[in-house]
């Protein structure tokens, strides 16, 4: 196991003049005692120093590698190997009980890890690491076997930021779209008199879309799935990680079956 803790890099900083909790200049770069790009294997919470951690760790599995680079905003893990083309980014507190935080489908050396950093709150310490995650056509087969006839969910679209989108609760019976209500439209929130059926998605149509995502050649399609796996509650497919708004959304909430 590969052990990091701040008291570590307060020693090699204390050498190089650097404050360990604080970033030097915004960027690891400039610091001599951290290097700009630190590459582990399945842990990486030296961003952790942005919310005053106590202790930081990293641990080494099997995984996909994870590089710490900095960002924008902080910092962000990149997945690499070839592992990386699947894998799901787990979080934990003692290194006792994992947290699934996303499956992430995407091609080795174009994966950044958004949004880590921004899920600490300041814990006493924290743990991350990837691991390898389940094919996608097993997850479309068990909801297969599973898929009720008739379900109601309430649906968020959003095909671009600058498209927009719509929301909606929608009700699937046969495994078609009959019905849609509350639709409203997803950037201004105005209602929808005479919502277009075909802009609402089933749960089947959702696995659809992270293969073909995939299958297109999209960077990175990030996964959170409802408890027991079953389904997934976002979808976020992002076809160019260094673009802009080009991010598609795919949410599930208010999941209920009306007929088994």
């Amino acid at each position: 196991m590969n052990m990091w803790s701040n008291q570590a890099l307060q020693r090699r900083s204390s050498r190089s003049g650097c404050n360990p909790r604080v970033p030097c200049a915004g960027s690891l770069g400039r610091c001599p005692s951290v290097t700009a790009r630190l590459s582990i294997s399945a842990l990486a919470l030296i961003a952790g120093l942005l919310f005053g951690t106590d202790r930081l760790h990293a641990q080494t599995n099997g995984g996909p590698a994870l590089t710490l680079v900095p960002a924008m905003y902080g910092y962000s893990l990149f997945a690499s190997s070839p592992q990386s083309t699947n894998f799901v980014l787990q979080t934990s507190a003692d290194l006792k009980s994992w947290t699934n935080l996303f499956q992430s489908f995407g091609w080795p050396g174009t994966n950044p890890v958004y949004g880590v950093t921004k899920d600490l709150h300041g814990p006493a310490q924290a743990f991350w690491r990837a691991v390898p995650g389940e094919p996608l056509l097993m997850q479309e087969q068990r909801w297969t076997n599973q898929e009720p006839v008739e379900y109601r969910f309430r649906h968020r679209r959003m095909i671009s930021f600058w498209q927009g989108g719509v929301r909606g609760t929608v009700r699937v019976l046969h495994g078609v779209v009959v019905e849609v209500t509350d639709a409203v439209d997803d950037r201004t929130l105005q209602p929808i008199a005479n919502p277009d059926l075909s802009q609402f998605l089933t749960i089947t149509q959702l696995f659809e879309e992270i293969g073909q995502a995939f299958g297109a050649g999209t960077e990175q399609v990030q996964v959170r799935y409802a408890p027991g796996g079953l389904y997934p509650e976002r979808i976020l497919v992002d076809p160019v990680i260094r673009a802009i708004d080009d991010e598609r959304v795919f949410d599930v909430s208010q999941f209920v079956v009306l007929q088994p």
